[in-house]
């Protein structure tokens, strides 16, 4: 993957400077597993369908807390573990994974699944599923004391 700083060199462009920070095939994925899928921990994360491996997982979560989009905190059970979570820039990224899954849904036919109480909130009141998402995550995030900027 082209270093963000070689991007900065030649473009300006946001698009290739974002995608130095998400555009690999794993990272959205761990957006969404913590965005979306309730999963924080690690084990949680290597655990999901998608079959990511260990060194991915902690390469991909290393490098989203280097660029702002992920913190963690100790585990409250075991000092071994964490728990991840996104900050407010990373939640941002709901649009992204949202925009994305309605061009595979159109596009990929067959090829997706879409749960159909989440296909009818998406389509009919989008900003009210980013909401319901959002304060889920802000729910979580009181329960373990975690207070964004």
């Amino acid at each position: 993957m082209v270093s963000k700083k070689e991007h900065a060199q030649r473009s300006k462009c946001p698009v290739a400077c974002g995608l130095d920070i998400v555009g690999d095939h794993w990272t959205l994925i761990v957006v969404r597993d913590l965005l979306l899928l309730g999963r924080h921990e690690y084990r949680e994360m290597l655990e999901g369908e998608e079959g990511i491996s260990s060194n991915i997982l902690s390469d991909r979560l290393d490098k989203l807390q280097t660029s702002g989009l992920v913190k963690s905190i100790p585990h409250p059970d075991s000092k071994k573990r964490k728990l991840y979570y996104l900050t407010p820039s990373g939640k941002d990224l709901i649009y992204v994974l949202l925009a994305i899954a309605r061009w595979s849904g159109k596009h990929l036919g067959g090829q997706v699944v879409i749960p159909m109480d989440v296909q009818k909130a998406v389509s009919t009141n989008p900003q009210g599923f980013v909401e319901g998402v959002l304060e889920i995550l802000q729910e979580w995030e009181a329960g373990y004391g975690i207070v964004q900027d």
